[in-house]
């Protein structure tokens, strides 16, 4: 696939444009206004002040490259070029070990009413390995678990909470691994509430009624009780189940508690629960590409996210999260496996040939753009970073 040629806009015209900056654009002084390789629509709210500063500026155009289509076939191919199960920071039998054994807790707790000891402790040898994991290798949304069916949907739920809410937790205090083990092991957890809920409500295709509504903001608090009755008295693990739902603002449930009364377990796994929430397709509803739900929850950061988690996603996933499929300024495509970290707009790739490249005998083809300031990313292309995991 070769590169659509890029255009010249008039600044007048960026509103409604779309597009990656294809030219960096500064101010006389060298002030970047545009960085080369960011997507406009990006800029979508404060696109009338930068309007406004390129014209104090006598800048008159901004070059683009077009955005791209891919279909979901092109997407497939793309992903099974560049990856496999070993390119994973947690494999998928250890992934489906998860989903599992979370489908046997749920089901349990409906028969009896309980969850048994020995079971308590089969998760908490599963948070221990998500963990250690997490800690060798911190590219973690290519681990994701895509949604098939409505009956997953909270099992694979609970594995990516886990997985993310220990990613996000390593980013706030590197390295605590007690502390990210608790958190993991809080996100295996924190919907085991919903075994109590009817299944009619669970898998609803649709917004519920009040009644059903109540029942559901339950969850939490029948949670927390089925955990203590099953012998789990850590407070942040507890605090996962318990909180999840809370906002900072104050407007959540059950507690209906505000800002850092909130236990940050409870603050990190609300932006890991809502995170997945948007990615996952569901029968109601299409995935939203990660990018845009990063964004999402950057725009409700102080309201209902703790901005300090919020900003964590954004430096961790970077403005092209892992998953991404972009092609580059040279017109190679690949799939981002690492955000860029502060610099946002200049991740890690893996190219399309690298699968071939590993059948050849040769090491994966991976670009560092942080450190190739000759190459961008151009385009994006589409987002592949939940996988089938065969359960």
């Amino acid at each position: 696939m070769s590169l659509l040629k890029v255009v010249k806009v008039p600044i007048d015209m960026l509103g409604s444009s779309e597009g990656v900056v294809a030219k960096e654009i500064a101010t006389p002084g060298g002030v970047v206004i545009l960085p080369m390789g960011v997507d406009i629509s990006l800029f979508e709210a404060s696109i009338g002040l930068l309007v406004k500063k390129m014209r104090e500026c006598g800048i008159e155009y901004v070059y683009l490259n077009p955005p791209q289509q891919l279909s979901e076939d092109d997407i497939e191919a793309i992903l099974e070029n560049v990856y496999s199960d070993e390119d994973s920071l947690i494999s998928k039998q250890k992934a489906k070990d998860v989903v599992k054994h979370v489908d046997s807790v749920f089901n349990n707790i409906r028969a009896e009413d309980e969850i048994r000891p020995e079971m308590v402790n089969a998760m908490t040898n599963l948070g221990s390995s998500l963990t250690e994991d997490l800690l060798r290798n911190p590219s973690v949304t290519l681990s994701l678990g895509k949604v098939q069916e409505a009956d997953e949907y909270t099992f694979i739920h609970s594995f990516n909470v886990a997985v993310l809410t220990g990613f996000l937790a390593n980013k706030l205090h590197p390295g605590h691994t007690e502390y990210i083990q608790k958190i993991v092991m809080g996100g295996i957890m924190h919907d085991l509430g919903k075994a109590k809920i009817p299944i009619e409500i669970l898998n609803k295709p649709g917004p519920l009624k009040k009644d059903e509504f109540a029942q559901m903001q339950r969850h939490p608090e029948i949670g927390v009780s089925l955990a203590i009755n099953s012998g789990v008295r850590d407070q942040d693990i507890l605090s996962v189940i318990s909180g999840h739902h809370e906002k900072w603002s104050g407007g959540g449930y059950p507690s209906h508690r505000k800002g850092e009364d909130i236990p940050e377990t409870a603050r990190i796994a609300a932006v890991a629960d809502v995170f997945d929430a948007l990615t996952a397709r569901r029968v109601y509803k299409n995935a939203m590409p990660s990018r845009d739900a990063v964004t999402l929850i950057l725009n409700d950061a102080g309201i209902h996210f703790d901005p300090r988690v919020a900003r964590a996603m954004l430096v961790s996933l970077g403005l092209y999260p892992p998953g991404s499929i972009v092609s580059l300024s040279d017109g190679r495509i690949g799939i981002v496996i690492s955000g860029g970290g502060k610099d946002l707009v200049r991740p890690t790739v893996m190219l399309m040939d690298s699968k071939k490249k590993k059948e050849d005998g040769g090491a994966p083809n991976f670009i560092d753009l942080k450190n190739e300031k000759s190459l961008c990313i151009s385009s994006y292309l589409g987002q592949g970073d939940k996988r089938e995991l065969g359960i």
